[in-house]
């Protein structure tokens, strides 16, 4: 526990003293912070069915480090989540989650940014906002590294292009690992003083346990501001997918027979892309709406899916101290078997999470949030339901600023 407590404190040190004496920075704040939250969730391991119950402690110390100048801009950061079930002991852990990101200006045209991270995670709700998937109580070490970078071709026209990688890999030899790669172009041309378009195409790869999944794909969209406030986002295309896959079948063989062979299966596939995306940022009130299909990594499983999700996510300050959050979203991940690998996946997700937050200062604030979580695998006809609620004090206290 302490252990990994430190880690964040150490690694962190370690980089300031390696900054260079007297650099000359704009901006410069190491900010060491502390959570302390007090959870009470019905449903620990996502059962279908006997479900365990819990309240859980967790303590979590992090440590930021940020330095921007005209050209650089950086920022590392370190969290340790130390959590106590009061009533199921042994699934007591420590949760690491460490990040970097560099940018870099190379003049008014170019710009470039670099970001990695790994983490160390077992709890299965840990992809449910970013995916809808539920996983099960394993030990993930993921890492993380991505590089992109933009490019001003003109006054009007814009190009861009990133690469991202991500490694998932469990300590249970029955879950599949993940390796995936991501690599896209882009084209942004000015069409007017508040509107753009877009051209995007890329290649993704991943590469999980028992199957080898390649695609391409391309769209075409368009991006409006309305009144500096609201950004609208829209694309639509289409993308084709080759995978790779081994199934084991039971052939017969004379005379009386049954043996298992397994052989090797490749299957392709066409599907459509698409995302629409709503931003709204007033003095008061934030608001993120976003409807999204595509293909889509799915970690703990034995291949990507076909993701349909749709997110809302809205916070409004009530008082100068209180604010009102509600964060939702619907998930479909689907692949039929021998689609993208020999096992079919078909799951729907539904979580809505309200919440209130009271500041007592910038660097200090106390919340309450409930979330309830609920999922539907289609293919037992089995369900899952999963009610969370928890208090949470948050302080930063910044040593450099």
């Amino acid at each position: 526990m302490l252990k990994s407590a430190v880690r964040v404190a150490v690694a962190a040190a370690v980089l300031v003293m390696a900054l260079p004496a007297g650099a000359s920075a704009d901006e410069f704040r190491v900010v060491p912070s502390l959570a302390l939250k007090e959870e009470y969730n019905d449903n620990i391991l996502f059962s279908t069915n006997n479900p365990l119950r819990s309240w859980i402690t967790t303590v979590s110390p992090g440590l930021e480090l940020v330095n921007r100048t005209e050209k650089v801009d950086l920022s590392l950061s370190g969290r340790v989540d130390i959590a106590r079930y009061h009533n199921e002991s042994d699934y007591n852990r420590e949760d690491q989650y460490y990040r970097a990101r560099l940018g870099y200006l190379f003049g008014p045209r170019t710009n470039i940014q670099a970001e990695g991270g790994w983490s160390r995670d077992y709890r299965p709700d840990r992809d449910v906002i970013a995916t809808g998937i539920v996983l099960g109580n394993y030990r993930r070490d993921r890492a993380t590294g991505g590089l992109s970078g933009n490019w001003a071709v003109t006054e009007r026209l814009t190009a861009g292009a990133s690469y991202f990688y991500e490694n998932d890999n469990y300590d249970d030899p029955t879950i599949s690992d993940l390796e995936g790669h991501n690599v896209s172009l882009g084209l942004y041309h000015a069409l007017g003083l508040s509107t753009k378009g877009r051209f995007n195409v890329g290649y993704s790869g991943y590469r999980y346990t028992s199957s080898d999944v390649n695609g391409v794909w391309s769209t075409v969209g368009i991006e409006h501001r309305f009144q500096e406030l609201w950004t609208v986002v829209a694309d639509a295309g289409g993308r084709f997918t080759r995978s790779e896959y081994k199934v084991t079948e039971l052939v017969f063989v004379p005379p009386i027979f049954l043996v298992p062979v397994t052989r090797d299966v490749t299957s392709e596939d066409w599907g459509g892309v698409g995302k629409l995306s709503v931003n709204y940022r007033g003095e008061k009130t934030t608001l993120s709406l976003s409807a999204n299909h595509d293909l889509a990594t799915a970690s703990g499983r034995e291949g990507p899916v076909q993701r349909t999700a749709f997110v809302a996510d809205i916070r409004h300050r009530l008082t100068y101290e209180f604010s009102a959050a509600l964060s939702t979203g619907y998930y479909i991940n689907h692949a039929s078997g021998g689609q993208f690998g020999a096992a079919p996946i078909d799951e729907e997700t539904f979580r809505v999470s309200p919440s209130l937050r009271y500041a007592f200062t910038k660097d200090m604030f106390l919340e309450l949030l409930y979330d309830y979580t609920a999922t539907r695998y289609k293919n037992t006809d089995t369900d899952a339901e999963r009610n969370l609620v928890f208090l949470r004090f948050y302080v930063q206290y910044p040593v450099f600023e």
